[in-house]
């Protein structure tokens, strides 16, 4: 007899998904170059009498997966698969939610929130932009207007609450804290074999000049650019009545310094990893740059 998860592999490729890798006993991904949250859409649909659900924040993939009972059939991109940046796609939903719009010529782009809109006129493309880091960028997309103009835009997923991993950008002054707490005892630090082990994890608010450093890079406000905050669905992308303007709704639009308040403020976090040996805090620690909503009550805030 076939197991459940062979059924829905079936299933899927009687609805033509045939590029099928299976992950798990429980976890199937659909190898496609369509657009993967309508794929998704389409596959929960298609999968009712298992009690199929589209959800767009489960996992780690920007576009999410659909959840059957116990079973998650994931999406993704095949012409990343075996590539070692696969992992790096915040941008894919969004481009192509904007490709498919792109592909009969220059349309005009309207980016909101419902309080902050940016709009572009004659945008002809979008392109992928992720992968390159060097220099602080943070773009995740560009949008190509017409003429050669580009936008930079980063992508946050509505629940994403970190920022970057800042072992390389802030390790020496998480170095520096760590060593002075625990030479007053706030917190304890004992080696457990070849790494350290701290408690409790410890976090310190980032001034303004560290904050737009990882939210905004060297890239983003220099280029007109800006952070959209989204887990992305194919409805947030939709056409005007006279089909001449693209609207893209996304939950929030960051563009300058004081956004970053409240529980949008930023803290390094300084935390427990066995698996950063050659961490230079100390081997097992490492630092993140967080949004305030992931300083729990159990990490202690220190004042520099």
């Amino acid at each position: 007899m076939l197991t459940i998860i062979e059924i829905i592999e079936n299933r899927l490729k009687k609805m033509g998904y045939t590029n099928l890798k299976r992950e798990s006993s429980r976890t199937v991904s659909i190898l496609t170059d369509e657009n993967r949250v309508k794929v998704l859409e389409n596959v929960a649909k298609q999968l009712e009498e298992f009690n199929a659900k589209y959800d767009p924040n489960k996992g780690s993939s920007s576009v999410g997966a659909v959840v059957a009972d116990k079973y998650t059939i994931k999406a993704r991109p095949a012409s990343k698969q075996g590539k070692k940046s696969a992992g790096l796609d915040n941008e894919d939903a969004m481009i192509d939610g904007i490709k498919q719009f792109t592909k009969g010529g220059p349309i005009t782009v309207k980016i909101t929130d419902g309080i902050k809109t940016y709009t572009y006129k004659d945008v002809v493309d979008v392109e992928e932009v992720g992968r390159d880091t060097t220099n602080r960028k943070k773009a995740d997309v560009r949008l190509v207007i017409k003429g050669g103009t580009k936008i930079p835009i980063s992508i946050k997923k509505d629940n994403a609450e970190m920022w970057e991993s800042a072992d390389s950008y802030w390790a020496p002054i998480a170095k520096e804290i760590v060593d002075s707490e625990e030479s007053k005892g706030t917190i304890e630090v004992t080696k457990k074999g070849s790494v350290f082990y701290m408690t409790p994890n410890i976090a310190i608010e980032a001034t303004d000049k560290e904050k737009k450093a990882v939210v905004f890079g060297n890239d983003l406000l220099s280029g007109k650019g800006f952070v959209v905050v989204r887990t992305f669905r194919s409805s947030d992308f939709t056409l005007t009545q006279n089909g001449d303007i693209l609207e893209v709704n996304v939950t929030k639009i960051i563009d300058k310094m004081s956004d970053l308040r409240g529980n949008s403020n930023i803290y390094f976090l300084i935390r427990n990893d066995s698996s950063r040996k050659g961490s230079k805090i100390r081997p097992g620690l490492r630092v993140l740059a967080v949004s305030a909503t992931r300083i729990n009550k159990n990490v202690k805030i220190v004042k520099r």
